[in-house]
């Protein structure tokens, strides 16, 4: 084989593999705003529930733009943030379906927009596994 054929495999390969990391950027910021966005949505809800579960709705928010803008700008803290995030949520999602939180009583776990924010989160948590383990 050629130097240029060797060039132009390398090249190719290289290529494929910016592309796939790019795509994996994309699904990742994609995913932790959206979660976010869900946060924002549900905040005037638990708001009126329990004023501090509103507020760690919008911080929630907040949180995930910052996050999302992080990963889409190629930086590892931006992922390790959504990393936390999404965990997070899931741990108090379970913990509040389960034993509740202060001021507030164990509620239904399967309730909709629930269930697809911790989708969201757990896909998520799937793509930033996969982005942080690779080169």
């Amino acid at each position: 084989m050629d130097t240029s054929t060797q060039r132009a495999e390398t090249t190719d390969t290289d290529s494929n593999r910016q592309s796939r990391r790019h795509l994996f950027v994309i699904a990742g910021a994609g995913l932790i705003l959206l979660t976010g966005v869900i946060h924002l949505v549900l905040v005037p809800e638990h708001l009126e529930e329990t004023t501090y579960l509103g507020v760690l709705f919008a911080v929630n928010f907040v949180a995930a733009a910052v996050a999302a803008v992080g990963i889409y700008r190629n930086r590892r803290w931006g992922w390790w943030l959504g990393v936390a995030i999404a965990a997070i949520a899931v741990v108090l999602y379970v913990a509040r379906g389960t034993v509740g939180l202060p001021a507030t009583e164990a509620e239904e776990l399967l309730e909709p927009m629930g269930v697809l924010a911790k989708a969201v989160e757990l896909l998520f948590l799937g793509v930033a596994t996969a982005w942080l383990t690779t080169d």
